[in-house]
This record gives C-alpha cells, structure tokens and sequence, in this order.
C-alpha cells in the first residue's frame, strides 16, 4: 500500500498535468474562464465553450468522444524554430455537427458544465511513468533522510537554497530536473534549469515559452559532465548571490561535488528501484487491488537491473498490468544480459550509446567548403610512432600534411605555392597570418614566449569562401605541418567514450607534430551545452567540456595553433569563444571584383600572360 507522502505527490503531480490541460484548452477556445476574488485570492472557474449535451454522463466514453471530436483543441499551437507561433491559426476550426454553448445557462445546469470541464481534462491528460517514477523515488529519499515536506516548501521561499539529492536509479540524474522544468509539482514555480557548466547567470527569472520563470542552476555528478572545480566555485557565488536556487543531482556512487555537499541546506538520500517502488507505480495506474492480485508476480522481477526508462516503456496506461509485469521482467533479464556482454567485452559501463541518428545525421547536413587543398597529397594518420600519450592503434581520422617547400627562384612556367602572401581577399586573417610568422620565429628562436603569442583563431565565413584554403596557405607560409580533422570526423565514434578520445587523441597527435597547425573544420557541429534535462544534453555537454578542456586545460598546447572553420559562429557555445581558447574571430568575406581577379591570376599562373597575350588586337601586337 502507497505511503501517505507518496500518494500526496502523485495527486498533486496528476492535479497540476490536468491544470494544464485545463489551461490549454482555454488558450485553443475549448474551455473559457471567468475570475473571481474569494479571500484575496484569485479564483478561475472554468466551462465549456462547446455545447456538453453531447456527453453522456460515462465518463471513460465521454473522455473517448473529446479526444476523438476535440484533439485539436488539447493540443500545443505549432511553433517554429524560435520558440513563436508558427503561421498556422493557433485555435483549431469547429466540427460543424459541435455548435458553441449558449451564454444564458441555467443554475441546474452547472453540474453538467463542471463535468465537461473534467471530462476534458481528463480525456487531455496522459500520466507520465518517467515523471510518477521520478516522484516516487523522491518521496522514499525525503522519508529515509526524515525531510519534511513543510521543510522544504518553506526552504523554496527563501533566496538561494541548495539541495543536494543522491538516487541511485540509472536516469535520475536527467529525470528529476525535467520533472521540475516540465511540470508545477514543485511550488513557486515555473522553473527554467540552467547547467553549471553552461554560462554564468545573474537572473532571477527568465522568460521562456512565453511565460516567466524562475531560474535554478543545475549541478550535473556525473564526471563526464561534472565542471572543475574552480569553475563550480565561480558559478555557486554568482548563483547564491543573486539568489538563485542550486540543486546537485546524483545518481551514481560519486555523489554530488563536495563544494556542494558541504554547504547544502537539505541532502537527500535515497534507495535505488525495488519492488517497494514498482508496487507503488503499478498502484497509481491500475489500483490496489490489481496489484496485490499479482504480488507473487511482481516479487519475481529483477528490480536492481531496471532503470526510469524501462519503468516508462513497460508500464502503460490501458495496458494489462499482468503485460506490464511481464515486460519490467523480461526488460530486467535483458539488461543483465547487456551488462554481462559489455563486461566481457571490457567495455566500460559509464560509455552509454545513444540510442538516436547516426553521428552524421545528429548534427543536420554539414556544409561543404569551396576552398581546397589544390588536390595536393596529404596522409591518413592513424597512429604515430611520435605520439606523446596517445594510445595505440586508435585512430583519430586527423591527416597530416606537410608544407610544400617554397622556391622563390622557380621557373615562371611552374605554378606558385599557395601562401598566405599569395591569397586576396582575406583582409584581417592575412594580418593575423603575417604577424604569427613573426611570432614563430621568435619563439623557435626562444625569444618569445609561447603564451605571448596569438596562436587560436575562429574562422568564420559564408561557404565557399576558403577557409580550408587559407589553412592550407597558411602551412606553407609558415612552413610547419598541418593536421586537419573536423567535429564530424570526432563523432564517428560509437559511443561516447569513443568520442572523447578521438577529440583527445587528435591534440595528442597535433602535439606529438609540434610546432604545428591543428585545422578543425565544422568546428559549430560541438554544439552549445544546455541543461542537463534536455535530450542527449549529457552527451553534447561532455563533447563541449572536452573541447574546453583540450583547448586550455592542464594538457598544454604550446606549439601548435589552433584554428577552427565554421559556417555558422553564432552556432558555437560561447566558452569555446574566451579569452585563451579561440578568442581570436575574424570573417572571411564574400569576395569582390578585385578579388576575383586576383585569384584568378593565383591559379593561372604563368599561363596568365598567354591569356593576356592572345586577347590584346593584333594591331597592338605589331
């Protein structure tokens, strides 16, 4: 039997999906509310814009007969990529055979009315097993540390609490600041999470989804994700001082970060999935006493192998609950058979694939870029017997291309290397170019320091504009290997592990090149990091903190410049962007007439004064 707190969250979790329900259905036109003011405070009441003889009083029949007459009422207006109301009219049209409710209702009248209210809510609310799962495991942590509800409501009042919650359950740590975000179970409400390894704040609220909320900075556990510590230190002072609530999540035997852990004003502690807790999910879809018909059968499943997710995929409403036990038993079964494979395979457990689109298809069509490598020869690097730290036999797909010797005193028929002092058009970069030149020559001579020099540049331009081609110039002018690779070329590892190691591997290689020019092209397909309740957010924030990591983390980079290629710069997560990583930003742009004369003569050449020459009147020639 469901615990008294327990019981009391999934009703306020059912009671405010179904106050949102009610809530679109008045934005679409299905529902109208009136206000009222009782004790200082404001009440709605609600009635239906439609005409509710049409109900029968069978409330699973009448719940059928909206969501097959009414869906697009119960449904969010579409939306476009920025977050606004698409083209498309927001309330859907009438059913001809529905006409609206008269306005002169009868007093006896007002029961019918506050059913079809219910029946509407009802037939638009659809329970979500990941959220009742997730409060469930809350309300067991809350009584096995002896928290009081009251305690933390009245916490919640104050500026900058923090909270620290310790479940080990695989996808508690994603599920339980999605709970927040998604749904109003937790009062003063809406919240907005904002990742402590994404960008500092100072708001209090924000608005998001056309509506105000209130800003909580979310502390990731997992170390793939996890932020330094100096850098956690810096986000909990601006969050505490601008009092914003700060809640650290684990779900892993790591716990919660120190900093975290000793100045929290409530730690939670809490049990992983058992049967306790399919027992009491099973309850609040199906009632007690379907589950204690089948407790023999639920106390056969391998609760220890289960995670959120399979509690969401098993247990369905409408779905026998005898099919529901059966498929929680046989997704157990299959998970111990997995962790079984991987361990024999010596594949670490903490790498997850991502059951999602292929890496390429993940980031959305990469743009080419017009500028070559004139077709030169360059080698696929796959291991490197000069590799500092790089581990055997991996490969990073990077190439390596080595500089074309420059012979000022060649013949004139042979066409020019291409170098930065041959390239038009380029405006700031060739400045930066020539002034690196400068700077490199100092440092091999040991006049200069490496960190005094501008060695990290973002290039940025339309396609076609030669990124890849100044890359290509700039090796040859500085005369030092060029190491090429892309963000696309880092993702075709399986899993993320794999990733990380490519990325790694790739600088460990540029390194082992040193002086050398690490060019990564797509370099806007790592994303920008977002808060841990989004999709796939841990894999795209671990990809993002790697990248920092490598750029200026304790693994120095002295001798190799770094320059990255995109299309799209605005697309970049903006700590790629600071000072000590690729601060440096300057734009190609679009070339003009000059420019294309001068390129044109580039790749001419000699045979550019033949053209000349057979274009002049021949009068002129005499």
């Amino acid at each position: 039997m469901m615990d008294r707190l327990s019981s009391f969250l999934i009703r306020r979790l059912h009671h405010v999906e179904r106050r949102a329900v009610r809530r679109l259905a008045v934005r679409n036109g299905l529902l109208t509310m009136t206000t009222a003011i009782v004790s200082g405070h404001v009440i709605g009441r609600f009635g239906p814009a439609f005409d509710p003889s049409h109900l029968i009083g069978d409330a699973e029949r009448d719940r059928q007969w909206v969501r097959d007459h009414l869906a697009g009422f119960l449904i969010e207006a579409p939306q476009d990529g920025g977050r606004r109301s698409g083209t498309l009219p927001s309330v859907p049209a009438w059913p001809e055979h529905l006409r609206r409710r008269p306005a002169n209702v009868k007093a006896a009248e007002q029961s019918a009315l506050a059913y079809a209210v219910r029946v509407v809510a009802e037939a638009g609310h659809l329970p979500n097993l990941k959220h009742m799962a997730t409060v469930l495991l809350l309300s067991g942590a809350m009584e096995q540390s002896g928290v009081a509800l009251r305690d933390l409501v009245a916490l919640l009042r104050q500026p900058a609490p923090v909270f620290s919650v310790q479940v080990r359950a695989e996808g508690f740590e994603r599920a339980l600041p999605q709970l927040i975000e998604d749904t109003d179970v937790v009062p003063f409400g809406p919240y907005t999470g904002v990742a402590a390894d994404f960008v500092f704040v100072d708001d209090l609220w924000r608005w998001v989804d056309s509506e105000s909320r209130r800003v909580f900075l979310q502390i990731p556990a997992a170390e793939a994700n996890r932020p330094s510590r100096s850098a956690l230190r810096a986000q909990l002072l601006r969050a505490l001082a601008a009092g914003t609530p700060v809640l650290a999540v684990s779900e892993t035997h790591q716990g919660v970060p120190d900093q975290v852990d000793l100045t929290c004003d409530v730690r939670l502690t809490g049990a992983r999935i058992d049967h306790v807790l399919i027992a009491d999910l099973l309850e609040a879809i199906y009632g007690s006493n379907a589950v204690k018909r089948h407790e023999s059968s639920t106390a056969k499943i391998d609760d220890g192998a289960l995670t959120l997710d399979d509690l969401a995929i098993a247990i369905r409403p409408g779905r026998p609950i005898l099919a529901s036990i059966d498929a929680l038993a046989g997704l157990a079964t299959l998970n111990r058979e997995d962790k079984k494979d991987e361990k024999d395979e010596d594949k670490p457990g903490a790498s997850r694939r991502l059951i999602t689109q292929s890496p390429s298809e993940r980031r959305g069509q990469t743009s080419g870029d017009g500028g070559g490598t004139d077709g030169r020869t360059s080698s696929t690097s796959t291991s490197s017997s000069k590799g500092k730290g790089k581990s055997k036999g991996k490969p990073t797909g990077a190439e390596v291309i080595q500089p074309e010797p420059v012979d000022d005193v060649s013949a004139l028929t042979a066409r020019p290397v291409l170098r930065v002092e041959t390239l038009t058009g380029y405006g700031a970069a060739t400045e930066w170019a020539f002034g690196l030149k400068v700077d490199l020559a100092d440092y091999l001579c040991g006049e200069l320091a490496w960190s005094q020099m501008s060695t990290k540049l973002l290039l940025s331009g339309p396609p076609g504009t030669g990124k890849t081609t100044f890359a290509r110039a700039l090796c040859n002018s500085l005369q030092v290997p060029l190491v090429v690779t892309s963000v696309s070329t880092w993702l075709q590892g399986e899993y993320l592990n794999s990733v990380l190691e490519r990325m790694a591997n790739t600088f460990a290689e540029a390194r082992a090149q040193a002086p050398c020019i690490l060019f990564i092209d797509e370099i806007d397909g790592i994303g920008q990091r977002a808060s841990a309740s989004r999709p796939y957010a841990d894999y795209w924030n671990a990809c993002v903190n790697k990248l920092l990591e490598l750029l200026d983390g304790a693994m120095k980079t002295d001798g190799v410049i770094v320059v990255g290629a995109t299309n799209r710069p605005a697309e970049i997560d903006e700590a790629i962007r600071r000072s000590g990583r690729l601060e440096t930003h300057l734009e190609i742009p679009r070339p003009d007439i000059p420019t294309l004369a001068g390129i044109l003569a580039h790749h001419l050449g000699a045979d550019l004064d033949v053209v000349a020459t057979s274009d002049t009147p021949v009068e002129d020639q005499r």
